[in-house]
């Protein structure tokens, strides 16, 4: 491992000509990371990387729109991080589902394990594992993006994160993790880079390590959501290619995972309120929100009783089922619901994604 004070004064001058993040450069990354991240930090290795290659992966990422920048960068991530950050838990549900896959929980699950959330946005899974697991059944969750924004929200939220796309994980040597989770962003992987992005996840994963892939499947009432109102209702629109349940198969197959199985997780979102009309609207409002259905709102810019109801329209379109479409266990909400949940109610919007899971091969 080498350390900053360890480098030559070139190679500081180098990396302090590198922009890693608004107003960051890679040298101030580093110097940060270590100061208030060191378990990350330990687990980078600069001695991996050159500062001719380090400059030109982040002057390739710096020129692609991930639909996370800010508005004033034409993007929709203001208010996603905003919703994100106040109302984390509305979809930990699928979350924990996802991660339990990847580190199950037990006595086994603490920070002894090391896991890569190589789609992490602003650090959402780890703020859920954290709200929802005992302390000691929480492994060391590393968040990586290829989003800045999202990387500098998660830094300021004190989640050790680092930005790198699932493509080129440059600065971790082979077998750095336990887990790898690619979840909530695989279709924004381009289609010729997505077995690169699984092969240098199989790299990174340590033998037995586990990999947890996420996303859509073509047809599906949850990727129409994405393809069609995302699409037309969003600033950034929102084109990309989803998944058949043979390819999410084949991405793992064909980077020597072994153990491959492909199944449904329900990945409902949800809101609890004291009243049954209150949880709807609070839950369309976080919906609206999230995803920054901007193209939605009139012109006069009022969103007014018949707004909310033509939302709840659009919504209950992409997420109605038929019971054999839900996993088992699951198929006793078909539709937009509200039920009723302890004192309260809980206004759910079901939704399905399609999982992989697989292991590096352990060592004989």
């Amino acid at each position: 491992m080498s350390h900053p004070d360890q480098q030559s004064a070139s190679l500081e001058a180098d990396f302090s000509k590198i922009t890693m993040l608004p107003g960051q450069s890679v040298w101030d990354y580093l110097t940060m990371c270590r100061a208030r991240h060191p378990e990350l930090y330990r687990r980078l290795n600069l001695s991996r990387v050159t500062p001719d290659k380090v400059a030109r992966l982040y002057s390739e990422i710096a020129r692609l729109a991930t639909h996370f920048e800010s508005k004033l960068e034409k993007g929709r991530g203001d208010t996603y991080r905003r919703a994100q950050n106040v109302s984390y838990l509305n979809r930990a549900a699928g979350f924990l589902r996802l991660f339990d896959l990847a580190a199950p929980p037990g006595p086994m699950a603490g920070d002894q394990l090391t896991v890569l959330d190589s789609l992490g946005g602003n650090g959402t899974m780890t703020r859920i594992v954290r709200a929802s697991r005992p302390p000691h059944e929480v492994p060391f969750i590393v968040t990586s993006d290829v989003s800045p924004r999202m990387i500098e929200n998660a830094l300021a939220q004190d989640i050790p994160a680092i930005r790198l796309p699932l493509q080129d994980l440059i600065w971790f040597d082979d077998c750095t993790f336990d887990a790898v989770i690619v979840a909530y962003g695989t279709h924004h992987i381009p289609v010729k880079e997505r077995s690169k992005a699984i092969a240098e996840a199989h790299r990174v994963l340590k033998p037995g390590g586990r990999i947890v892939l996420q996303d859509f499947e073509i047809g599906c009432p949850t990727t129409l959501w994405y393809e069609d109102v995302l699409d037309q209702y969003t600033v950034t629109g929102h084109k990309f290619d989803y998944f058949t349940r043979q390819q999410f198969a084949e991405l793992l197959d064909e980077n020597s995972f072994v153990e491959v199985e492909v199944r449904d997780i329900y990945d409902p979102v949800s809101m609890h309120a004291g009243d049954p009309k209150q949880a709807v609207r609070l839950l369309l409002e976080y919906v609206f929100t999230l995803f920054a259905l901007d193209k939605l709102v009139p012109d006069d810019g009022v969103l007014s009783e018949q707004f909310w109801a033509e939302l709840e329209a659009v919504v209950r379109r992409t997420s109605t089922f038929k019971p054999d479409q839900l996993p088992e266990g699951f198929r006793n909400i078909t539709e937009f619901s509200v039920v009723k949940d302890g004192n309260g109610y809980r206004a759910e919007i079901p939704r399905v994604c399609l999982v992989a899971t697989g292991r590096r091969k352990p060592v004989a």
